[in-house]
Order: C-alpha cells, then structure tokens, then sequence
C-alpha cells in the first residue's frame, strides 16, 4: 500500500508543488487587496512580494498543474501571460521608463523595499521569464528538454541563494544591478517550481529510457548550472564585500576629516586660552580682534565665548543674534550635559566637546571647550560653539553616499534617505570617539556608486559556466547515445554474424567497388578462404570461373552495346540484365574445386539511394545437380532402350522385308549374266555396266540389310561380345554416306588394323552416328567440308575420334556441351540429349568420351579399353 501511495505521489509530485505555489500566490494577491503587510512582507527586514509576483506564480502554478493535459493550451496561455508581464518588467528596468505595468492590476499600499512601488525585482521578473518559456515548450525533442533543465536550474539556484540571503545577511540582488531584493517567499516559490518542471522533465525522459544513464546528463546540467550559480554569487558577495571596503574606507576618511578640523580648531583655542594665561587680552578689544581672525580661518563657527571660573560668560563673539543675551550668564544655561562638561573641565586640563544640544540662541550643535589654567589652577574657559547642520553639510560631504550621525541613539544629522531593506545590506556602521564625544556614523553607497565599483567577472563567469554545463550535459547525452549506438551496432553485429553463419547459405558482403568485406562460416568452410584473407583486397570475382565470367562479360557488352569492365561495373551491367537476381554461376575454391552455385546479389543504398555496397548470397547446388544429370542420363538410357527395342523389332522386320526380294534380285543378276553369256552378249560393255550397277546396288543393299540385322539381334541380346573396329565403322558408315554424298562432305575413315573390343555393337554404333551427324551438322558453313574418322591403339586401349573442320566448341559452351538438353543448335533441330546419352553408353562400357580441347579441329575421341585389358 506505502509502496503504491509513493509510486501516486512521485507521479503527482510536480502538480503537488506547483499547487503549494498556487495557494502562496494567492494568499499574496489576497494581502495586497486587503492591505496585510504581514502577508505581503513576511516579515520587517524583508523584501515584500509585489501584486504581479503573486499573480504570475499563479499563473505558472495552473501552467504547471496543466502540463501533462492531452491539450497543452492551458499551459500555453499561463505561460505567454507570464511572459507577457515579466518581459514589460525587465523591459521598464532597461530603457527606464514606466509602461504601468506595475499598478495595472493593484495600487501599492507599500514601497519599503522596492526601487519602485508595485514593481518585482530584476531577478524575480527574470526567473518568472525562464519559468514560463521552461513551461511551454514541448519536452518531448531533447534539445528544449535540455533548455528546460538549465532555465529550471538557473531558478533554482537564484531562489536558494535568494532564500539563503535573508539568513546569512548578503544583497541577493547585488549581481542584478538592481537592488530590489527578491522577496522570501518568492524565493521558496521559485524553488518549488524549479524543481516541480525538473520532476516533470525526469518524469518525461523516465517515459522514453528506463536506464540511470539518461538521466546523466541532465543531472550534469543541473548540478553544473547550480555549481556556477554558487560560484557566481561568491564572486558577487566578494565583490559586495569589496564595496562595502571601499564604503568602510570612506567612512575613516570621514572620521580622519573630522579630526583634521577638530585638532586645529582646539589648537588654536588652546592658543587663546594661553593668551589668557598670560594675560595677552587687557581687553575685550584686543580679543575681538582674535576671535575675529577665526571665524575668517573655521568655517561653519557659530560663536566664541569666554567664561571665568564660576562659569559666567564674560565675553562674546558675535553679540548679535542673541549672542549679547548670554553675557553675565552661566555657560550651560539650562543643559545639564554642559554643566557636567564645565565641571569635568575645572578638574583637569583636557579639551572637551559637547553633546549635540539646543542653543539659546537658536540653532543645534556642539561646544568646543578649552580650559583656562594659570600656574595650575582654573582660571576659566574659552569656547566655540558650532552649528552641527552646517558643519556636517560641510564636513561630511561623501558623494554618493547616505550619511545618518547618532548620538546615544538620537539621530543628530541625516544626509539622504536610503531604503531601510537596501540599507540593511550595504551601510556600515563605525564610532567616532574623540574630545569625549561619541558619535555613531552609518554610511549606505547609492546603487549607483556600487555599479560603478562593480566588476563583470562574476556574469562573465555565470554565462561561461552555464555554457560549459549545458554543453557538458550535450556532450555526455551524445556520449551515451555513441554508447547506446555501439551497443546497438554490437548487438546488431553479433545478431547478424549469427545468423549468417546459422546458415548453410554463402553469403558474401562486398563495397561499392565489388571488393569483399565480409564473409560467414559457410563461404569461408566451402571456399576455402578466410575473411581476413581477402577483406578489403580482393573483388568477389576471385571465387568466379574467369572463363564464364569472360563469357558472361562478351554476352552483357553483346546486349548492352558498350564495354564493362570487370568489378563495380560488371555487377551493374549484371544487374541491369537481371543476372543478378537467381543465376547459376561456377564458383572455385583455394584449392580448385569447382561448384556450382545459384547466386542473388542485392545493392545495398544509403538514405540518398546511393550504392554503398552488394550482399552476395549462394547457395551450393552441385550435389543437387550431379543428382539431377543421373536422374536425367537414367531416364535417357532408359528412352535410349526403348527406341533401340523399338528400332531392333522394326529392323527385323526390315530385313526380312527386304531379305527376299533382295535374294531374287540376286539370284535373277546372275541368271542375266549366264543367259547373256550363252548369247554371246558378254562382251557389250554397255551391258555389263549396267549389270555391274545392279550387282553394286544390290550388294550395298545387303550390307544395310546386315546393319538392320546386327540392331536386331542386339536388341535381342543386350551381353558384349566381340567385335572388329573395322566392321563397326563400316557398317556405321553404311547408314551415312549417302547423306554425306549428297551434303557434299567429304567422309573418310584412317583405321588401324587388327582393332577390337567387347562391346555391344550397336550402342557403339549409335555412338558413332550421333558424332558423324553433329560433324556433318557443324561443317555446313564452313568452305572446306572434311569429316575424317580415325581408329588407333591408345593408353592401354582403343582410340576412336571423329573429327571436323567446323567453326568449333565455343570455348565457354566447352564444360555443358555433355550436360542434357544442352545443345547450340537452332529450335527445332536438336533437343540436346545426343552426347549426353553417348556419353552414358560409353560410361557404360568403362570408357570415356570427351572433346579433345588440344586439338585445332573439333575433336570428339571416344576411348575403350582393348581387347589384351579386358
């Protein structure tokens, strides 16, 4: 429940101190309508809080209580209303002039401690101005977040120090260059709401980041501001004190003043109370003539007397005014304080000066008394009476300065009236005790005298210092985001080194100029390669067939119609042609192994779409394609079975077709032959060429007859069997020499004798012809048309190749002439199975076939094992 309770009233925490205020502010508004004092003041010595004070706390305050609304314009409004009345403020204390901003709202009652009635001191209307721009701006952005803290600060630490001054009895207000005090509870008003707007923003950043660290840098600005308020006000105060020096000098000038007008006034009394001694008077005349000389040297002198021993004035100077009143009368008249004086005087040598009494003549001031002494006794007294007015008009002239003289606590003399709140803080008070008077002196500067003594240190040093913090607290917000960001960047790094390598995929991260950076476990395991290896030295095309790339590379300038060079702008003609969204491209590895793999390559772009490097992703393929190729060689030999079935069962029935009428056609040629012979017709040549012609027909008719009949019987016994090189070919040719005849090919045959293997013939065959066809195929526009076919012993085997002077394999087409459906023949003319099912047949008989890439012609060579290996 405690915990619950905390958790409501940290929440409310800044609406509950901005309420407080609320209730100040207008217990004080209340005060000044009814004229309270106590309310307004506080108390006596203190600074009362003006009408408009009280009025914007209350505004702030609703401000405040506001500001977590959906719809900030309450907010907005208190706060542009506090603007609005500290900024006419501020503006009246700089161009000095009154906008009646001050009693507007409320006529003042009351002006002790105020430069003008009704008016809020310069820091109070300067601290409302931060308060309410802190209030209406949105705290949302970091930047005014930011300001907030440091205006809220600055508040904070000028209402502390406002607080504090009542206390430990030093001007707030000094460093303002005004001197109306900032009152006490404006002070623990802006305290307050400085720190309800700093809860408010901790409240704020607590919604965004639930880490201690975001908090850091606002707890820098507002310990750095508050840091530099408190040095700022110890320079002010030093300063202060170094006024108050400057005053306290002034005031032992006063003092010194006063004795170097004393000291010759008494010597030259003294003079003339020697004169008296020695009788240097005979008369009053002689006398006059003296007292005369000194009213022309001492200035502000009212009047000179001498009295005898009892007391009775004898002679006076001037009589006039009332001075012939005092002759033959006693010295101290009615002033119990110069009776006291003259008989201290019969008791002793000293000089003596009077208390500050009524003369009878008129007038107040003091008496200078010297005794008279002739051979060591009282003889009398000579005096001067001086009007204190005039006198300290004339002595005590300090401008500048407030002078007020007491005298056991009656004020005897004032020059100036300072405020009593203002006084409290600058006058100083010193004791002038000399001739047994004791005066109290109290000394206040005016505001004016202080700004001229006044230093711009201690502002340089507040501004530098709010910088230097604000900045610091900018700095370490950055800090933190760099950190948060590394973090950010680790953690995305670690996630995305993980998944790259979670996969069995290749993935290859490249620049802008196609050169790697990166690679995962799978491209480094397959390829053979560490990432350290060729980061940032090598392109992606290192693991690329350069052959197929080369090949590639002719096709794109082909489509393109310009020339590419190989890195970036390989990759974006590739890109253009689409190449590089799924294609399937030779990759190699360190040590050679080829594999065949599908590749997507993706650009990667910045915020302006710019290319700032490539993802390449493969994903091997070759397993999947060597199962395809036997899936497909599989069903071909099966195809290939079915038609040989098919061509051996129809191959039977040809031969016998033709078996029979062929053997008449025989048996009849050699009939003609005797019948002309026994006519004696075998000597016409013309006839015997033309029975020639017939036999030569029939004979190669029956040589195709015994290729028909060797296809049938092997598509009745599928076992190998013996069988001569010489014979395969010669019936192979059979099948094909017409067409080449007829094409215009010139088909000839090199055969080494005695050659055999164990074979099936008519696979071997069927071999044979699909080679002679793709040469017929591939000499066509070619000028020469030469087929030759060769048969010779070779690494412990049988040699046969069937060679052309065609154009020749492409070289890039080299590595897939053997795969199926794989053929450069035009649509319709080819489907592309014919070497790959040859290639299987002789597989199928252990040997190879393969295009002899050595050779200037085209070169097919098929290779079987000879009759002594098997």
């Amino acid at each position: 429940m405690s915990l619950v309770l905390f958790t409501k009233v940290s929440q409310r925490l800044h609406q509950i101190l901005a309420s407080i205020v609320f209730v100040v502010g207008i217990a004080v508004m209340i005060g000044w309508i009814l004229r309270n004092p106590t309310i307004v003041q506080v108390g006596p010595d203190f600074s009362p809080m003006v009408f408009n004070t009280g009025l914007c706390l209350v505004a702030l305050a609703i401000g405040i209580v506001f500001s977590d609304a959906k719809t900030p314009l309450i907010s907005k409004i208190s706060a542009g209303f506090v603007v609005v009345i500290s900024g006419a403020t501020l503006f009246q204390y700089i161009f000095a002039i009154d906008l009646g901003v001050d009693t507007f709202f409320n006529k003042p009652f009351y002006s002790i401690g105020t430069s003008f009635p009704g008016r809020m001191a310069v820091s109070t209307a300067t601290c409302l101005m931060i308060l309410a721009l802190s209030c209406c701006q949105k705290k949302e952005r970091y930047t005014l977040q930011m300001l907030s803290a440091t205006g809220a600060s600055l508040v904070l630490g000028f209402s502390l120090i406002g607080s504090l001054s009542y206390f430990f009895g030093f001007n707030s207000e000094y460093g303002w260059g005004s001197f109306s005090r900032m009152a006490f509870h404006t002070s623990l008003s802006f305290t307050m709401l400085a720190l309800a707007i700093l809860w408010f923003l901790r409240l704020q950043v607590g919604k965004v980041s639930i880490r201690d660290r975001a908090l850091m840098p606002f707890f820098v600005v507002v310990t750095g501001v508050l840091t530099t308020v408190l040095i700022w006000q110890l320079l002010v105060l030093r300063d202060q004190e170094r006024n108050k020096k400057l005053t306290q000098v002034r005031v032992e000038s006063l003092k010194a003043h006063l004795d170097n007008v004393f000291t010759p006034l008494e010597k030259s009394l003294g003079q003339m109370s020697r004169r008296f001694s020695f009788g240097s008077y005979p008369s009053e005349k002689m006398w006059r003539m003296d007292a005369e000389g000194f009213f022309a040297e001492f200035r502000g002198l009212h009047r000179l007397f001498w009295a005898d021993q009892d007391g009775v004035i004898r002679w006076a100077y001037p009589t006039s005014g009332g001075g012939a009143q005092l002759l033959n009368t006693k010295v101290w008249g009615t002033s119990k304080d110069l009776q006291s004086r003259f008989i201290e005087l019969t008791k002793g040598h000293r000089v003596s000066l009077s208390n500050i009494i009524e003369f009878r003549t008129g007038g107040r001031g003091f008496v200078l008394f010297v005794p008279i002494h002739k051979e060591q006794k009282y003889e009398g007294v000579v005096a001067a009476a001086v009007l204190s007015e005039p006198f300290f008009n004339e002595v005590a002239d300090i401008p500048g300065y407030d002078l007020v003289i007491f005298e056991e606590g009656r004020e005897v003399f004032r020059k100036g009236n300072p405020d009593p709140v203002f006084a409290r803080d600058w006058k100083v008070n010193s004791s002038y005790r000399e001739l047994g008077v004791h005066w109290e002196i109290e000394v206040v500067p005016s505001d004016a005298v202080i700004r001229e003594n006044t230093s711009n240190l201690p502002g340089v040093v507040l501004l530098f210092g709010v910088s230097v913090s604000l900045l610091l607290g900018v700095a370490l917000r950055f800090y933190n985001l760099s950190r948060d960001s590394e973090r950010a960047a680790k953690e995305a790094y670690d996630f995305k080194t993980a998944g790259m390598n979670s996969v069995p995929l290749l993935i290859i991260s490249l620049d802008k100029n196609t050169v790697i950076q990166e690679m995962n476990k799978a491209a480094e395991e397959l390829l053979e390669y560490k990432t350290e290896e060729v980061a940032g030295k090598s392109t992606a095309l290192l693991f690329h067939d350069m052959n197929e790339v080369q090949e590639v590379r002719a096709k794109m300038e082909e489509e393109l119609g310009y020339p590419i060079a190989l890195g970036a702008d390989f990759i974006s003609a590739a890109d253009k042609l689409r190449l590089t969204r799924v294609s399937e491209w030779t990759q190699v590895s360190k040590s050679g192994k080829r594999y065949v793999m599908t590749m997507s390559m993706n650009p990667i772009l910045n915020e302006k779409g710019d290319i700032t490097g490539y993802l390449e992703i493969l994903e091997d393929v070759t397993a999947l394609r060597e199962k395809e190729k036997i899936l497909k060689d599989q069903e071909l030999k099966m195809l290939a079975s079915a038609r040989l079935a098919s061509l051996g069962e129809m191959a039977a029935g040809i031969a016998h077709e033709i078996n029979n009428p062929l053997a008449i056609i025989s048996g009849h040629v050699g009939v003609l032959r005797k019948t002309l012979s026994q006519k004696g017709l075998s000597g016409d040549p013309e006839l015997q060429r033309k029975i020639d012609s017939i036999e030569s027909v029939v004979q190669r008719i029956a040589k195709i007859v015994r290729g028909l009949r060797t296809y049938s019987r092997e598509s009745e016994a599928r076992s190998d069997e013996w069988v001569s090189i010489e014979s395969l070919v010669d019936d192979t040719l059979a099948f094909c020499h017409e067409r080449f005849k007829l094409e215009g090919v010139e088909l000839s045959a090199v055969l080494e004798p005695q050659l055999k293997i164990k074979a099936r013939s008519y696979q071997i065959s069927q071999v044979l012809l699909n080679l002679l066809n793709n040469a017929l195929d591939a000499v066509q526009s070619s000028k020469l048309k030469k087929v030759v076919i060769e048969a010779h012993r070779n690494k412990e085997g049988v040699e046969i190749s069937v060679s052309d002077t065609g154009p020749g394999v492409p070289y890039n087409m080299r590595a897939k002439i053997m795969e199926p459906f794989f053929t450069t023949k035009e649509v319709g003319q080819g489907v592309g199975l014919g070497l790959s099912i040859s290639q299987g047949i002789i597989q199928s008989h252990n040997g190879k076939l393969y295009l002899d890439e050595r050779s200037a012609k085209t070169r097919f060579v098929i290779w079987l094992p000879s009759q002594e290996n098997l």
